[in-house]
């Protein structure tokens, strides 16, 4: 089977589009690599005969598979003509280079690829937690009870040990560990005095990543760009400490899994449902029936029984993701900052 005009066009713009996101990052080892697979369309090489065994080109991300595949094999030394130019392998990048040797390793591994390409990607931005920090802190300030953590669509569950980094801003610094976060923070600072305890850990994802598995965890590493060495340490450093800190990370419909887990509010506790840049991937029925289920289990809080609903999500017509805050009893809602998406700036309010 061939791919018709329609699929080939279809296929260059979505590698084109991703080609637009890392020009803009500064990533010109990737941007040629997708430059090149764009021509490579058009000539009929290795690209389009990965791309024959693969449906639905509009939806699939495509783009980003063909480059997490290409890193993992790099990672795992399969590759090593194509490690020498990628700077997380410690490799000397060279953008001029780097498409012939990648094309090979795209016709020399095509079914690895192909296989590999079958499972969506999925990242886990721990520098998030810099953002989510202060929300945390500000659901500290109001109730002095520990936090019963609940993450919705948490990949690998990084998110879910921020307590566990170290922040620094430019205007404060925030816990002590080996991994440092590093923000610029503008406005008024939260109350960094806020006693935090945490009761427990427990998340949740479609498609989670067990990093207790290595090579669940080679997968995640393999997500992340081939020149974003700091990213890569981060990443690295965030699985160490999870690998030493007890928590839940189960398969399931969001909705579904915090019906189950909001039937009973613990009394002495807080119930935190949190998650970031979670809602854009949902369908509006699972949108629906999560807000359902919240709006059921926040009629059941008191003060002795709070809960806590801490969003990190781009709102409609917004370049930026907004931090927003709704607590029960009561159901005040705030939005308490517009942060970066990976948690370079926050602006709080």
């Amino acid at each position: 089977m061939s791919l018709t005009p329609a699929e080939i066009e279809r296929a260059g713009r979505m590698f084109a589009e991703q080609l637009k996101y890392n020009v803009a990052a500064n990533a010109p080892t990737y941007a040629a690599i997708l430059e090149g697979c764009i021509s490579d369309l058009r000539t009929g090489g290795p690209v389009c005969g990965i791309l024959e065994h693969w449906d639905g080109l509009d939806t699939s991300a495509f783009a980003l598979r063909i480059l997490s595949a290409l890193h993992r094999l790099a990672l795992d030394g399969k590759a090593s003509a194509l490690a020498a130019l990628f700077p997380t392998t410690g490799g000397i990048p060279a953008p001029e280079r780097v498409w012939p040797v990648a094309k090979a390793m795209l016709a020399d591994h095509a079914d690895y690829v192909i296989g590999y390409c079958a499972r969506p990607p999925q990242t886990n931005e721990v520098a998030r937690s810099a953002i989510l920090l202060g929300g945390f802190l500000a659901i500290a300030d109001q109730f002095l009870y520990p936090l019963r953590l609940l993450e919705i669509g948490a990949s690998a569950g990084l998110n879910l040990m921020w307590d566990k980094y170290r922040t620094t801003t430019t205007g404060f610094s925030w816990g002590e560990s080996v991994l440092e976060l590093r923000t610029q923070w503008e406005g008024p600072l939260p109350n960094l005095s806020a006693k935090i305890a945490i009761a427990s850990r427990a998340a949740c994802d479609r498609d989670p990543i067990d990093i207790r598995n290595a090579d669940d965890r080679a997968r995640l590493e393999s997500y992340v760009w081939a020149e974003q060495v700091r990213r890569m340490e981060r990443l690295r450093q965030a699985c160490a400490i999870a690998l030493q800190t007890p928590f839940r990370l189960e398969r399931a419909d969001a909705a579904d899994w915090l019906a189950q887990e909001l039937r009973d509010l613990p009394k002495g506790q807080t119930t935190v449902v949190y998650h970031s840049i979670f809602r854009q991937y949902v369908s509006r029925a699972t949108d629906a029936h999560l807000k359902a289920v919240m709006a059921e289990a926040s009629a059941r809080a008191t003060n002795k029984a709070p809960l806590a609903w801490l969003a990190l999500e781009v709102p409609d017509a917004k370049a930026f993701p907004d931090l927003t805050l709704t607590m029960w009893p009561g159901g005040a809602s705030t939005t308490l900052a517009t942060a970066h998406y990976h948690g370079e700036w926050v602006r709080w309010r």
